[in-house]
């Protein structure tokens, strides 16, 4: 694991942002990407980062996909942080991050809406509703829970309590793998995701399983807790703009080379919000003239 203390934070620092890459030659880059953004943001904390490696006594991605994520929270818990925010490698900051950590303060932990109105009902696999006694169609009104971004305050009553209950069903051999049968191959893993063949439910509403993501759902669910932010945006989902507000951006790439991180700060900062509409601006206007030109048939 490899910690960087950033912005002149006190030693030892009191928060810190953790995250994990490991597989994919771009999920380390976005790593680095990641560390890179939180500095030019000026992140006053540490960072904590795995790459190519899992936390003490973590499972594999097999026996339960991304569990690691809680392992990684308890590490940094072990070694004296109190306000901790996970981070996928493929997250970028796009402005200082303070906010964020006083939501953490504030409520004990903070999590973001999904972007896309999705539910739990559309990635969860039967078998894990009906351990947790919880009906497709409740499911279908349950908002889903992005774990791209997540945190907790491990002083703060509400945040113990997400963890520890969120750390025990990535655990339990059920929750976090999508069923009880265990997973040997990659392309089984990805069955699962995707809900291939109906393996997981022939209920045509069901995309697939979202292993701890899913997990954090049903916490939240079972707790009464809300997502209380909406800083993050999802570059794959544009229905929705990145705003002023907007704090962080998850630019997920499927590729050996991702995009810098220069490039990804000129096209927000500076295409998105003044190129582009000057194109569309452009288009019209050529629309226009070209209609108002055209002969009379």
């Amino acid at each position: 694991m490899k910690r960087v203390t950033m912005g002149g934070a006190s030693h030892p620092a009191k928060r810190c942002v953790i995250s994990l890459a490991i597989g994919r030659k771009g999920l380390a880059q976005s790593l680095e990407r990641l560390e890179e953004s939180l500095t030019r943001v000026r992140f006053k904390g540490d960072f904590l980062a795995w790459n190519e490696e899992l936390p003490l006594r973590s499972p594999t991605q097999f026996e339960a996909p991304m569990a690691f994520k809680t392992f990684c929270f308890l590490e940094a818990r072990k070694r004296g942080y109190e306000e901790i925010l996970w981070m996928d490698a493929t997250i970028v900051a796009l402005r200082p991050v303070e906010p964020i950590f006083q939501t953490i303060n504030e409520h004990g932990y903070v999590a973001f809406c999904n972007n896309y109105g999705q539910s739990l009902g559309q990635w969860s696999s039967d078998e894990v509703l009906q351990h947790h006694c919880i009906s497709r169609e409740e499911a279908m009104k349950i908002p889903e829970i992005p774990t791209s971004v997540i945190g907790v305050n491990v002083r703060h009553e509400s945040g113990i309590r997400f963890l520890e209950a969120w750390h025990a069903l990535n655990t339990d051999g059920l929750t976090c793998r999508g069923g009880r049968t265990p997973i040997t191959t990659l392309d089984e893993h990805y069955a699962i995701a995707w809900n291939k063949g109906g393996c997981i439910s022939s209920d045509p509403r069901v995309g697939g399983h979202r292993f701890d993501q899913t997990a954090a759902g049903i916490i939240f669910h079972q707790l009464g807790m809300r997502p209380n932010e909406d800083s993050l945006r999802d570059i794959h989902h544009k229905e929705r703009a990145i705003e002023r507000e907007t704090i962080l951006l998850h630019h997920r790439e499927f590729k050996e080379e991702i995009t810098p991180l220069n490039a990804i700060y000129r096209k927000v900062f500076f295409t998105m919000p003044y190129l582009d509409p000057l194109r569309s601006k452009a288009r019209r206007l050529i629309r226009f003239v070209r209609r108002v030109r055209r002969p009379p048939s």
